[in-house]
């Protein structure tokens, strides 16, 4: 009973947050020129109707080269947004122009994706930089689950980012200028691409694989154990009681920022 009390309790307060969010991003979006954000409301509903659209294969070819030959790699238009772990206040944002995540599909799957407009302008060393920043991240948490899959708290979830920045920082040779100039570049296109709540994006992306899992298989990884397969299943059956919810908060937050925005001069109306 307690758990589901603590479930209920979540989902109040994330809607909550997110209705919140949609004003703030309306907001930004509401400063674009009336095309682009146009452009961005169309994307965001296809989005909704087809949550496996956020994801596809272009504009990777540079990347494919930087990343092990067992990791999927996908690309898309928009920006996932998050409550920041760094400042934790209602109208800050954590934005990421990638995500990696493992799923469990009858066996594992590593996949990491990127925003496309990253990918087109980012620097070599951007690139380096933002991938092994992913992937030491994707070590930490795939030690974790093989130890039980213990859910880190927002401090740990800080430790863990900063401590595998650091490391990235090092390995890819980024030096300090083309680090401020790749935190200007993430800033600029969070402001003028479609922004996902991560829950949704991570939705939009567990369905991408289930739709096109045959031509995936030959990137699937077996457990290594009994329990790593039990917790793998016990993940996907938790995953999948989500799947609505996320479902529902992004159709809640594009409700929103509608109506935020004034479209009288764009047809809408």
């Amino acid at each position: 009973m307690q758990k589901k009390l603590s479930k209920k309790k979540f989902k109040e307060e994330y809607t909550r947050w997110i209705r919140s969010a949609s004003r703030d991003i309306a907001f930004a979006y509401d400063r674009l020129k009336a095309h682009d954000r146009k452009n961005i409301i169309l994307q965001s509903e296809a989005y909704l109707k087809e949550p496996e659209s956020v994801y596809g294969i272009g504009c990777l070819d540079e990347a494919k080269d930087l990343v092990p030959s067992n990791i999927i790699l996908l690309s898309t238009d928009a920006v996932v947004f998050s409550q920041s772990i760094f400042i934790p206040m209602p109208g800050i944002f954590d934005y990421a122009v990638a995500l990696n995540r493992r799923y469990y599909l009858g066996s594992w799957y590593s996949i990491i994706t990127l925003n496309r407009r990253y990918l087109k302008t980012s620097t070599p060393a951007m690139l380096r930089f933002t991938l092994e920043h992913e992937m030491l991240q994707k070590e930490v948490y795939e030690e974790n689950l093989r130890n039980g899959a213990r859910k880190f708290t927002p401090m740990e979830k800080r430790k863990i980012s900063n401590e595998t920045l650091n490391k990235a920082i090092e390995k890819s040779g980024i030096t300090n200028e083309e680090l401020i100039r790749e935190k200007e570049l993430m800033l600029n296109i969070s402001s003028i691409s479609p922004l996902i709540p991560k829950p949704f994006a991570e939705t939009a992306l567990y369905w991408y694989m289930e739709k096109n899992l045959p031509e995936f298989k030959g990137f699937s990884e077996a457990s290594k154990t009994k329990e790593e397969d039990r917790i793998g299943k016990k993940l996907n059956a938790d995953f999948k009681g989500w799947i609505d919810f996320s479902t529902k908060i992004y159709k809640i937050f594009l409700t929103d920022i509608k109506k935020e925005l004034s479209y009288t001069d764009q047809g809408y109306a």
